[in-house]
């Protein structure tokens, strides 16, 4: 039994030996298993290696797809409304007030008569300066005739020459009473005539300050008159925004109070100085307000247009990059990042948007400013759960 234990032993010896030389010799003829992976075509080794490496995967928010876009870039303001036509009535002269036609609130129409004074002594101080005047003018005619007699007179040497100055200076004085008398009355015509005050245009009567027995003074304040078919926003706008804002840009107001949505108005004026406490500019936007539905003193919120831009391609300024060749995108093409030249043409929204030139609609281009992704890597978008 031992025997066949020993025969067994070597024959086991002589097999594992076998095949130990069969492998050395294999190895001699074809090298080592890892030489021989080493050496593979390399069409093989690449193939196999995509097989192996997986693509990067880019998550929906870190790509965007190129569409047509439209852009728009305001400016916030916010401010009180005004009349634009505001007109105090005043008194001309010191007189006393006999009538009031208008109160405050009521609508009143373009020349109608507000507020009378007490003409009597003003109509007999102007009958008194008519008479004057014709007695006046007699006296002219009487000096003007003496002095053409007297100037033929002379010339025929019947009168010295010193009776020709005499008539000379008396027409002169006529003529100049004249004069003054013609004034005094002009003067007084008005008089009469401001003695009545009619509405300027028509509108609505905002305050009163007389009432009929009033004794006033020259230019005391009798009314005060406004014109709301069309209102202007006072609104204020920071001092470094309003360099970009101009006459005739569109506004988009919100009035306090009313629910039926913004109003449009125009910017109508812009003022040339800030206010000292705010460091803000006042900016004027005229607003319709046919149906007079808008009344002075309503607090007005918005904006105002800068500049719109439609069918633009817009990307976020992320996705931008640059080379030694200039700007470009990474654009995803058959599951590869493809680098694609870009130009800009201009920046929104403070620079985070970029308008672009040099893509297509329906690219899909990468935001992400991440440093892994580069042209020619392998990417794919990943599928949202």
């Amino acid at each position: 039994m031992a025997r066949k234990w020993v025969k067994g032993l070597i024959v086991g010896t002589f097999l594992i030996g076998g095949l130990s030389t069969g492998l050395v010799y294999f190895d001699r003829r074809g090298g080592t298993l890892d030489a021989i992976a080493a050496r593979r075509v390399p069409g093989e080794t690449s193939e196999s290696a995509n097989r192996e490496i997986k693509p990067l995967e880019l998550a929906t928010v870190e790509v965007v797809t190129v569409k047509p876009t439209s852009m728009t870039e305001r400016v916030r303001a916010s401010g009180e409304l005004k009349p634009i036509d505001r007109v105090v009535l005043r008194s001309k002269a010191a007189g006393t007030v006999t009538e009031v036609n208008a109160r405050a609130g009521q609508r009143i129409s373009a020349g109608e008569v507000l507020v009378r004074f007490a003409v009597e002594e003003l109509t007999a101080s102007l009958a008194l300066q008519d008479s004057n005047l014709d007695g006046a003018q007699a006296e002219l005619l009487r000096a003007e005739q003496t002095l053409d007699r007297v100037e033929l007179l002379v010339r025929k040497s019947i009168l010295p020459r010193d009776q020709l100055e005499k008539a000379r200076s008396d027409a002169t004085s006529a003529r100049a009473r004249v004069q003054g008398l013609s004034a005094q009355i002009d003067i007084a015509r008005t008089a009469l005539r401001n003695a009545k005050i009619t509405a300027p245009f028509d509108g609505i009567v905002a305050s009163r300050a007389v009432d009929p027995g009033t004794a006033t003074a020259s230019n005391a304040e009798l009314m005060t008159v406004v014109d709301t078919s069309a209102l202007e926003a006072e609104v204020l706008v920071s001092t470094r925004d309003i360099s970009r804002l101009e006459a005739g840009q569109t506004a988009e107001l919100q009035i306090d109070g009313r629910e039926d949505g913004p109003l449009i108005g125009t910017v109508d004026r812009i003022n040339p100085a800030a206010n000292e406490g705010s460091r803000s500019v006042a900016v004027h936007v005229r607003l319709d307000n046919a149906e007079r539905h808008l009344w002075g003193g309503m607090f007005a919120t918005g904006s105002i247009l800068v500049r719109e831009r439609k069918d633009m391609f817009v990307l976020p300024a992320t996705s931008l990059r640059e080379d030694d060749r200039g700007a470009f995108v990474l654009t995803l093409h058959d599951g590869r990042l493809v680098r694609k030249a870009v130009t800009i043409r201009s920046r929104w929204r403070g620079g985070t948007e970029v308008e672009v030139g040099g893509v297509n609609a329906g690219d899909v281009v990468v935001a992400s400013p991440l440093p892994e992704m580069k042209p020619g890597v392998a990417a794919v978008v990943a599928q949202a759960d």
